[in-house]
């Protein structure tokens, strides 16, 4: 056993070395072996992190079992397998109903319901007095609610950042719908966007925000590019009479937010909870302040959204809740359950994962861009992500308690009273309880029914991890300790004589090897462009050049694809990566997985013959 593993990282570091003949099983399990020294030689804070493979072990063993690695992270989050379990329990035992009545079965599902509120406005460090939480089907339905509803004129201005998702570059639609003034804060060559130009755009679009209601929209962290825009520009956005949005469903996974900090500077934040915790699919929310809110002007209603309706006739008068008067439909009631205690799973091990995470995306990114064919100075795989400082080294202090992304200008979380921790010197420091243990504590607490016949919301003890320092604070959106980075490292690989190899190949290729990562532009066209390049970003301003039609600025797309074509034909394949993000299960054998099958393709001639057999056949 490696002197600096416990017999559960040991387990999950050689488990899939178990397929090869025995010869090459010795072979490749000491070569791996000797990686892991020198990994924890250069990174010795990553043995702070030990409770993450228990963590591994218990909720994630399926990744063993299936031979696979799973980096693709910004995708979705995998779940814990006791959060799945338990709430399964849950719905095998119990009994909840359609909320729109008052039955025994509503009752249960609205007290629930409530409670997945409380604890989403408590993870988000909202006033219950000052914001609402509603519910939605994902991230993008919650910015949706804020596009479809929000008041734009003729005159109002709407700013978004280039490196966004789609769903974020949808709004523009309603926009200009209204004839309203659209504009793109333009990357950086690593994405984000320059603070200095959002302040010189504010500046001059502040007179339209004060006559017309106007929307600033800002990505908590790109899904391409990893890049955590400052949230101080939020403040400058605010100062210039535009509303604020936020899409934290990436930032959300890895980094806590205090909207009770930002407050009043981010008016609505729209998330989904699989990129968080993994589990339930199709529940997402939008936390929005109370007066934003009553800004919004709704253009239809649906059932639950109003109190009553006069059919025939006119009057119509909106629900008196006002969450309610956004949830159109049924809620999702038999998911909600979950929520809190898959919350309450993440504020557990978020500590270590903000020192895990960086480690291994330092390494990966590093560990890619060293690889170069025989012979040349050729390389296999340019990285067009920042690259990430280097992690701290010195092991954690024990006496001070892991804050995660402090700062006053992006993140805020709460510290915790030294009163809520045990007392505990170096030297009798107990070892950590396991998570498997925790979290079977955890769901337990959440039996079918209480006395009240009732759901019980989670305990308030939670395993005992090892402590960390915190993170000092940045003042800048280029901070110098990486935490306005997440981790996320996108790619493009070349052969020996410099051409691109298509990302149709790399994603086959990937796949036979058992490895799920992401290729494409990744739902975010403006990040992908800038992390390729000027001339890039030149081809996707040609598309303006194409066909518009009449009543719409989007680009013309018939019905047999010609517009599609000429897009391609303008793009070929320059806008898009390969993307590996990390997250809560992530480990130093999977990013090791991942280099070792990026060097199986030095070897070109088995590389062609790996795409022989992925070659459509005519």
């Amino acid at each position: 056993m490696l002197p600096f593993l416990s017999k559960a990282a040991t387990e999950s570091t050689t488990s899939f070395l178990d397929a090869l003949p025995t010869s090459e099983r010795r072979a490749a399990k000491k070569h791996l072996e000797s990686e892991f020294e020198a990994f924890l030689r250069q990174y010795p804070r990553y043995k702070d992190t030990e409770c993450l493979d228990r963590l591994r072990k218990s909720e994630f063993s399926r990744l063993e079992k299936a031979n696979e690695v799973y980096v693709d992270y910004m995708g979705g989050c995998l779940w814990p397998k006791s959060l799945v379990t338990g709430h399964a329990d849950i719905l095998k035992s119990g009994l909840f109903g359609n909320t729109h009545s008052d039955s025994p079965c509503a009752t249960r599902s609205d007290k629930q319901i409530s409670l997945a509120r409380t604890a989403v406005l408590d993870f988000f460090d909202a006033p219950a007095s000052d914001y609402v939480c509603i519910f939605t089907s994902n991230a993008t339905n919650a910015l949706k609610i804020v596009g479809e509803n929000f008041p734009f004129e003729p005159e109002s201005s709407l700013i978004l950042p280039a490196d966004c998702h789609n769903s974020v570059n949808g709004l523009r639609q309603f926009a200009h719908s209204t004839g309203a003034t659209v504009d793109y804060l333009a990357c950086t060559p690593f994405g984000g966007f320059d603070p200095s130009e959002a302040e010189m755009l504010l500046a001059k679009r502040v007179n339209i925000a004060r006559d017309a209601p106007s929307l600033f929209v800002l990505t908590g962290q790109s899904n391409i590019t990893g890049l955590r825009p400052s949230l101080s520009t939020l403040s400058d956005a605010k100062k210039s009479g535009f509303y604020t949005l936020v899409d934290a469903a990436a930032l959300a996974s890895s980094a806590r937010i205090s909207l009770r900090a930002q407050s009043p500077d981010i008016d609505a934040l729209a998330v989904s909870f699989y990129k968080i915790f993994g589990y339930p699919t199709g529940v997402g929310a939008l936390i929005a302040k109370k007066s934003f809110l009553s800004t919004l002007k709704k253009k239809w209603f649906s059932g639950g959204t109003v109190d009553f309706v006069q059919a025939p006739g006119q009057m119509t008068l909106q629900a008196t809740d006002l969450a309610a008067r956004f949830e159109e439909g049924t809620l999702n009631y038999s998911s909600l359950s979950a929520i809190a205690p898959g919350l309450e799973f993440v504020k557990t091990f978020m500590g270590p994962m903000s020192v895990r995470l960086p480690i291994l995306h330092h390494y990966l990114h590093n560990a890619l861009e060293s690889l170069v064919y025989p012979g040349t100075q050729m390389r296999l795989v340019k990285v067009h992500t920042r690259p990430r400082p280097p992690p701290i080294t010195s092991s954690a202090s024990s006496t001070s308690t892991y804050q995660p992304l402090q700062s006053s200008h992006r993140i805020h979380v709460r510290r915790k009273s030294t009163a809520s921790r045990r007392d505990a010197s170096p030297s009798s420091s107990s070892r950590p309880r396991t998570p498997q243990r925790s979290m079977s504590r955890m769901i337990s607490h959440l039996s079918p029914f209480s006395s009240t016949g009732l759901l019980t919301p989670p305990p308030s003890e939670y395993p005992e991890l090892p402590e960390f320092e915190t993170n000092p604070p940045a003042s800048s959106s280029s901070s110098s300790d990486g935490t306005d980075q997440g981790y996320v490292v996108s790619c493009t690989f070349y052969t020996s004589s410099g051409a691109l190899i298509p990302l149709a190949h790399v994603s086959h290729l990937a796949s036979r090897a058992g490895i799920s990562l992401r290729t494409g532009c990744v739902c975010n066209p403006g990040g992908a462009a800038a992390l390729r390049g000027k001339e890039t970003q030149a081809r996707m301003e040609r598309l303006s050049s194409l066909p518009a039609t009449a009543t719409s600025p989007s680009i013309q797309c018939t019905e047999n694809g010609v517009g599609l074509n000429s897009v391609g034909e303008i793009l070929l394949e320059s806008a898009g990566v390969v993307r590996i993000s990390l997250g809560v299960a992530s480990n130093f054998e999977d990013v090791q997985r991942v280099v070792s099958w990026a060097k199986t393709l030095l070897d070109e001639q088995k590389r062609d013959r790996d795409l022989a057999e992925f070659a459509p056949k005519h």
